[in-house]
């Protein structure tokens, strides 16, 4: 008989599918003195490894929408922003569209070759 082996799951395993807040929760608790649960513009940097200046500019573009707390000073909800960076994944640096060459004029073509031939 083929026995087939099956790896068992360990609870230190990640889960499948997006982040729940109660995990998030979970995971930051033991942190909870250097992490409170609304963060300082300083903290979220800390904790999302963005530079102060790039969290505001996201905030700025709404990326953080659930989280962030629009305000003077700005603060975080913590577990709703690990939950936005987790589950959207997204990088500042990677644009919404690829990069797309403009279209090439044929005119525009030669009449700079003239000119740099004069």
């Amino acid at each position: 008989m083929n026995k087939q082996h099956t790896r068992p799951s360990s609870p230190a395993s990640p889960p499948s599918g997006p982040l729940t807040i109660e995990e998030v929760a979970a995971a930051l608790a033991p942190l909870a003195d250097q992490f409170p649960p609304i963060l300082s513009l300083e903290q979220a940097a800390k904790l999302s490894h963005y530079t102060p200046g790039s969290l505001k500019k996201l905030v700025s573009q709404d990326r953080f929408p659930d989280s962030a707390i629009r305000a003077r000073p700005l603060r975080f909800w913590r577990d709703r922003f690990v939950l936005e960076i987790a589950n959207n994944a997204t990088s500042p640096r990677r644009s919404a569209k690829p990069f797309e060459e403009p279209a090439k004029d044929a005119s525009a073509d030669s009449a700079r070759k003239e000119t740099r031939q004069r």
